[in-house]
């Protein structure tokens, strides 16, 4: 049975078919399962993953109180979305710590390192004794490690190597966890390549080892599952969505409880209705209640998202890559943008500069780009164009933006739009005759945040007012997770549009991982209904390796292991894999040549597929 994070989900089978509205709506449907709940699975308000997360909070908090030497280093890590988000959360909480970073500190680790923050690395996720070289610089003698292994479908090779390292070790010292949206029952059973064992074996491991320790006591557990059920995403396999919402209200929920219990007088939680004689259950649900609450308050703006939605869909659409869509904000409204943009090349086979991610200055520290994202290796921005995010590197784009472009900004202060309306949107706003971009500025407020902002003939104002900022002060989760999900429909929406997507299914991803290679079989066995995941898989080769149909595939390559596949079509930079193994499988053509001359002349794959698809 495949996993529930790779199958489709019913609600948004009509995605491709919808406007833009329709598109919102049809998230809307998706995203509310986060809290509702999927099937008969358990999710995040059922008491058996709520008692979960409750008792990794009590046994992180007692360690923490009994650590006489050395901190409590507590490590999120993961590949690709999961290990931005660890990233963007751990920098999150540290930033608020103060001399208690001596006691506690909050920690990432990302597949391929700070360079896979902006652009992924083929096969980062799938490198075994890397990720163990990477785990091994968080331990130190004296430190207990409290490690968070997130990999939304059981199936990294980067979480499951570091998880089987830890299990091995016999060691009381540390806490693991795993966090993910599947069952345990459901996680990859292949071996992993150039290893001996499964996500699933590892998985075993760790669920036999929980259940043992629950029948002892709660503070002797160390051992952990945190895994609520969301179901498929609205689009399918895009895990950086739904999984990647709960991600984030996961690790904002459990780190929060963590501190206020550690220390509520230094640290208390600033949602309405909580106070500190609460019980860490009450202040829970006080937490989830308040996500869910921001959920609706970001929902009830369909109509204003929709537009934003159609302007970047005319963007993406515009031939030769000649449109995009910029994103720029302060602070960690700022990386919220970048981590959108960072996740559109694999998922839609985008360009690296269809969507980009600048971050305003913090002109309080003198700090721009890479130093407002305050990542462990510093400044990237020589490394290429894409690792360019700051407010200098925005500014030196403008001349060459067009009608063609759309830039949506969003503010969380007076203080930041004041910036922006000195240091930037004139310059925005002095293109002449009908060549501006269409500009947006987002707007968030609440009960205690209330401001006005001009308004501007060329820049369409969206107020989303909200009951929450923050859980506890200074870590604004609440705009964060709003501006996600807005984000996260703009370019899903917007590629939707531009023809990336048939069904609720991507159809142009990128080939940079197994977990991505077979993805890509999937989506051949099923849009094509060849029933035949071998087929599936040939044509997956002939597209890689330009074989015409009427060919043998060499047995030399067919017997190739996946890794070798992902490292030629890397290396040779071969582009429209999975349309071309599509329209292959039609029957139609014979020749991926041609096909891709084809989509030279018709780029919105969409319209290919609807020619040539199979009618039975």
């Amino acid at each position: 049975m495949s996993s529930i994070t790779e199958r489709t989900n019913e609600l948004s089978s009509e995605l491709d078919r919808v406007d833009s509205r329709g598109i919102c709506k049809l998230f809307r449907q998706c995203d509310a399962q986060i809290f509702t709940g999927y099937s008969d699975y358990e999710s995040i308000n059922d008491s058996s993953i709520q008692n979960e997360i409750i008792e990794f909070v009590e046994c992180v908090v007692d360690r923490l109180r009994k650590q006489t030497v050395g901190k409590v280093n507590i490590v999120a890590t993961g590949a690709g979305t999961s290990g931005r988000l660890a990233f963007f959360i751990a920098r999150s909480f540290n930033r608020i710590l103060g001399d208690d970073s001596e006691r506690i500190t909050f920690s990432y680790l990302i597949a391929g390192g700070d360079l896979c923050l902006t652009v992924g690395i083929e096969g980062a996720e799938d490198n075994i004794s890397q990720a163990i070289v990477d785990l091994e610089s968080q331990i130190n003698p004296d430190d207990t490690l409290v490690y968070i292994g997130i990999t939304c479908g059981f199936s990294a090779p980067y979480v499951a190597a570091q998880l089987d390292y830890l299990l091995n070790l016999n060691s009381d010292k540390h806490i693991i966890s795993l966090m993910g949206f599947n069952p345990v029952a459901l996680a990859r059973p292949l071996v992993i390549e150039k290893w001996t064992r499964s996500f699933k074996d590892i998985t075993n491991q760790l669920e036999s080892n929980r259940v043992t320790e629950q029948q002892k006591s709660k503070l002797l557990r160390r051992h952990f599952i945190l895994n609520p059920v969301f179901g498929p995403e609205p689009l399918t396999g895009s895990t950086r969505m739904k999984s990647g919402t709960g991600t984030k209200i996961l690790l904002e929920s459990m780190f929060s409880l963590i501190l206020s219990q550690y220390s509520a007088t230094k640290y208390p939680l600033t949602i309405k209705n909580t106070s500190h004689g609460d019980s860490v259950h009450e202040q829970l649900i006080s937490i989830l209640k308040a996500y869910e609450e921001t959920f609706r308050d970001t929902y009830l703006n369909i109509d204003s998202i929709a537009p934003m939605i159609d302007s970047v869909g005319n963007s993406l659409r515009a031939p030769n890559h000649s449109g995009h869509l910029y994103y720029l904000a302060a602070q960690s409204l700022g990386i919220v943008g970048f981590i959108d943009a960072s996740e559109t090349v694999p998922t839609y086979g985008a360009d690296s500069q269809d969507v980009n991610g600048f971050l305003l200055d913090d002109k309080s520290k003198q700090a721009s780009g890479w130093n407002v994202m305050a990542n462990r290796d510093g400044d990237l921005s020589n490394v290429s164009v894409e690792y360019k995010i700051s407010q200098k590197d925005f500014i030196d784009k403008i001349p060459s933006m067009s009608a063609k472009d759309t830039i949506v900004i969003s503010v969380a202060s007076l203080e930041e739009y004041n910036q922006l309306s000195t240091d930037i949107l004139p310059l925005l706003v002095s293109n002449s005759g009908n060549n501006v971009p269409t500009i947006y500025l987002i707007q968030f407020i609440n009960a205690k945040n209330q401001y006005s902002i001009p308004s501007h003939s060329a820049i369409k104002n969206i107020v989303i007012k909200l009951n929450h900022c923050d859980i506890i002060a200074n870590v604004n989760s609440f705009y964060e997770i709003s501006l996600k999900l807005i984000h996260n429909a703009l370019t899903t929406g917007g590629f939707v549009l531009a023809g990336k997507v048939y069904g609720n299914r991507m159809i142009d991803l990128g080939l940079t991982n197994n977990k991505l290679y077979y993805r890509s079989c999937g989506i051949i066995n099923s849009i094509m209904k060849l029933n035949n995941e071998e087929k599936a898989r040939h044509y997956l080769l002939r597209s890689i390796y330009s074989i015409d149909s009427d060919k043998e595939i060499p047995s030399e390559l067919d017997s190739l292991p996946v890794y070798k596949h992902i490292e030629y079509a890397e290396q040779n930079k071969i582009k429209n894999v999975v349309p071309v193994g599509l329209l292959l499988a039609s029957g139609k053509f014979q020749s991926p040549s041609n096909i891709r001359e084809e989509i030279q002349k018709q780029p919105i794959i969409r319209y290919l597929l609807d020619q040539n698809k199979p009618t039975i």
